[in-house]
């Protein structure tokens, strides 16, 4: 890897290069005095304690890498949480069977040694694969480039794949059977390379230290990663050096495991210092999420005191407006003047739902919305409202309202709120009313169904219901149109009914002209015990 490809990357990578030139340069000094193989000699005993430091090291990073992979559902950090947890357990195998079979050749010439390989080269095929395959930090202005290159990756996925899966296969085959199988040639006298198996694993590190840079990972400004490429360099200088180690625990052999060491503990401070910094950041986050919520908190005190305030204002005018226009209808006997006083009733009465209207939506939303209940016959109940229609003449304006039953003298009980239920059938036949094509009937329909509960539905003759409009129908300021109403009635209608333990709903006819409405509500049962 040569340096003029890290200079001619990305201008992102310029807070890492500085800390990879520095550790290179240091590397190459550290690789070029561990050539005199006589220079640092130790006892078995102290080589002991190099490896138990490094297995340590590895069995913290499979704790951090497997945890981050959870609390960020994260592949790259699980893949690699896995080849630090497998190198780990390879280490300790080797360190406890190495420490009390030190004197054995076997232990001596092959198990040490091919362990060592085997741990090495899982962990670099876990880490090369996880970069290969589970990352992508490119920029937005490259995005529709990746997609282009995306469908042609598509068409070479399964060959990609496959190799994908061979080497983690074949990387856990090797390290499972370092511990049973005598490897032929992992010690190699007369040779510059000695031991010929550290080309393998220092293959896989070089492929992660290109791939880190071809999936642009520089561009995270996280520390874990900046930590992660410095230890991979350190594992590249650890797997030349090992790899000309003539005997066991001479200067190459021990220099290889000190920077092994070393490399897992800068990840592991990259690590610690990454969880620091991200839990500053969190809670600086919940710090302004809970600055935000009170802002919002106080705009809706603000909001429900001012529609409150707004809506008391408005009824205190409109009541004297309904009661003198009302007076003056009765005394005034010019059609013409009746029609006009008509029509201020008509929008002085649709003022006054308004209000009512805006005056229930804080209720609602506080789950203060009261009941007085009681208990009253539907059928009476909804005769009575629909004779008032009758008196306002709405037959002559928009056709007749026919009320359907089965049998109007039945008796059908709820317990219900008198004035919320009228309200409710007010609401909806009002709307039939606006949206009914004219001489076309409008229909309110009453069923008792067998499970103890009533059907009211209001069925008109319009322009139905839109599409968009209709799966957030009842919900609040749902409305197609300004003309069509504020959106609140439906809305409260259903908080009404649903207060009642009962159901609303709508829907548009078969015959493609016009919509029902319906709610259900439980039917009052008599208790004779």
């Amino acid at each position: 890897m040569s340096l003029n490809f890290l200079i001619n990357t990305n201008k992102d990578s310029s807070h890492i290069l500085k800390y990879i030139i520095i550790s290179i340069v240091s590397l190459l000094i550290i690789t070029l005095i561990s050539t005199n193989n006589s220079l640092w000699i130790t006892s078995d005993v102290h080589h002991f304690y190099i490896e138990l430091f490094g297995t340590i090291f590895a069995g913290i990073l499979a704790f951090y890498y497997i945890s981050r992979a959870q609390n960020f559902n994260d592949k790259f950090s699980l893949f690699i949480g896995i080849g630090f947890l497998v190198n780990a357990l390879i280490n300790l195998v080797h360190v406890i069977i190495s420490f009390l079979n030190m004197d054995e050749a076997f232990s001596l010439n092959y198990f040490m040694s091919q362990t060592w390989f085997a741990g090495r080269l899982f962990l670099s095929a876990m880490l090369a694969m996880a970069i290969f395959k589970f990352t992508s930090f490119s920029s937005s202005a490259n995005y529709k480039k990746q997609q282009q290159q995306q469908v042609l990756f598509n068409k070479k996925i399964s060959l990609k794949s496959i190799l994908f899966y061979f080497i983690i296969i074949t990387s856990l085959v090797v390290a499972i059977s370092s511990l049973f199988v005598i490897f032929p040639f992992s010690v190699i006298d007369g040779i510059t390379i000695h031991r010929p198996y550290e080309i393998f694993p220092l293959i896989l590190f070089l492929f992660s230290f290109y791939c880190f840079f071809k999936s642009k990972i520089y561009k995270n400004k996280d520390i874990v990663y900046t930590s992660l490429v410095i230890s991979i360099v350190f594992s590249i200088f650890g797997q030349i050096i090992m790899s000309y180690s003539v005997n066991h625990f001479d200067t190459a052999h021990n220099m290889a495991h000190v920077l092994k060491d070393s490399g897992y503990f800068i990840n592991i401070i990259g690590l610690a210092l990454s969880s620091i910094h991200y839990n500053i950041k969190l809670r600086e986050s919940n710090e302004k999420l809970i600055q935000q919520y009170k802002k919002v908190k106080k705009s809706e005190k603000m909001k429900e005191e001012f529609i409150n305030i707004a809506a008391h204002e408005l009824r205190i005018p409109i009541q004297p407006i309904l009661g003198l226009t009302d007076v003056m209808y009765s005394t005034v006997q010019d059609k013409e003047q009746q029609e006009l006083l008509k029509i201020v009733l008509r929008n002085a009465n649709r003022l006054k739902r308004l209000t009512d209207d805006m005056l229930n939506i804080p209720k609602i939303e506080n789950h203060s919305l009261m009941l007085r209940k009681e208990k009253l016959n539907l059928n009476i109940l909804i005769s009575e409202i629909l004779n008032e229609y009758e008196k306002r003449e709405i037959k002559q304006l928009l056709g007749k309202i026919v009320y359907g039953c089965k049998n109007k003298d039945e008796s059908i009980i709820v317990e219900a709120d008198r004035d919320k239920l009228v309200q409710i059938i007010r609401n909806l036949v009002n709307n039939a009313i606006k949206f009914n094509k004219n001489n076309h009937p409008i229909f309110v329909i009453i069923d008792k169904k067998k499970d103890n509960e009533v059907i009211v539905s209001v069925k008109d003759n319009g322009k139905g219901i839109s599409n968009s409009i209709l799966p957030k129908l009842f919900s609040i300021f749902a409305t197609s149109d300004a003309s069509c109403g504020t959106g609140l009635g439906l809305y409260i209608c259903k908080s009404i009914v649903e207060a009642h333990g009962g159901q609303i709903w709508a829907e548009n006819n078969s015959n493609g002209e016009g919509a029902t409405f319906s709610f259900k509500l439980p039917i009052y049962q008599v208790n004779f015990n």
